[in-house]
């Protein structure tokens, strides 16, 4: 704070101490070093060269204290979940379904671009991740493993048809990656040919992609699951029955230090039962059906 503030009376205030209190301690810790940590100037404190070298070990030595100190004092009945924008799509009914069953429990949501989370850095109790494993030192329930097929708007089939694949040539098609590499394995599985996969706008997130979609704007590649609910309630639909696994799988992960925690074994049990249970049944016959009336 001293350093921060330039000023024993300053920093004083912020911290609720005397002036007397904070320049004793710097007095303190002036002795325990035998080297001088400021420089006293007329016009208020500077570090010196040691001060300067020891300021970043002292700043990142607090910042874990009080993460750890937010995570341990954190409210036993709260749970801070980490969730990727694109799963909001399949998570919201789920975390509403638990809350209407577990009132006692207060799920602390927090959204991201970001597929991972590093326990030890990050101050939450869980997160949704992706990948081909959860990684090593964590606990995980295996969510759905992802399949892509290509999504729209039904309204944007009443303006051309797309009856086959090769059809897709005559859409924009939405990538939700820069290296375009869904729409590849999907249409190189499917057998299209002259359909140009390098073709139309990328975009940071599938969900992203999935929203221009939704709108009108092209026809995105997109995963089954998470697009389920869009595609019950008619906001999109999957105009093809051709659904390619990545090999890549989403999951509940959790760290060992809240693995034995009443809140954790009940959420984490309560997802392993629910995970496979859509919140509204999708029909997917009558969505390709339907696309073409």
């Amino acid at each position: 704070m001293v350093a921060r503030h330039g000023s024993f009376t300053r920093a004083a205030e912020y911290l609720y101490l005397t002036q007397g209190a904070v320049s004793r301690q710097i007095l303190a810790l002036e002795d325990y070093y035998q080297f001088p940590l400021f420089i006293r100037g007329p016009k208020g404190l500077t570090l010196t060269a040691e001060g300067e070298m020891l300021l970043p070990t002292v700043r990142e030595s607090f910042g874990r204290i009080e993460e750890v100190s937010l995570r341990l004092t954190r409210q036993r009945t709260d749970v801070a979940l980490k969730v990727p924008t694109c799963v909001m799509r399949w998570m919201l009914p789920r975390i509403m379904r638990f809350q209407l069953e577990h009132p006692d429990l207060q799920l602390q949501i927090t959204t991201t671009w970001q597929h991972d989370v590093d326990f030890q850095a990050e101050p939450f109790d869980a997160a949704i991740i992706y990948g081909s494993s959860p990684g090593a030192d964590v606990h995980a329930v295996p969510l759905f493993d992802e399949q892509i097929t290509p999504v729209c708007a039904p309204e944007l089939l009443g303006k051309t048809p797309l009856e086959c694949v090769d059809d897709l040539a005559q859409f924009t098609l939405l990538h939700p990656t820069r290296d375009h590499r869904d729409w590849k394995l999907w249409l190189g599985h499917a057998g299209a040919s002259g359909v140009d996969a390098n073709l139309g706008p990328s975009f940071d997130t599938l969900d992203l992609a999935t929203n221009a979609a939704m709108q009108g704007f092209g026809v995105a590649i997109s995963d089954r699951t998470l697009v389920s609910e869009d595609v019950a309630a008619r906001r999109l639909v999957m105009p093809f029955d051709t659904f390619v696994e990545t090999g890549s799988r989403y999951y509940l992960a959790y760290p060992d230090c809240v693995a034995g925690q009443p809140k954790m074994k009940i959420l984490s049990e309560w997802i392993a039962v629910n995970r496979a249970q859509p919140a509204h049944p999708v029909d997917v016959a009558a969505s390709r059906g339907d696309a073409h009336a």
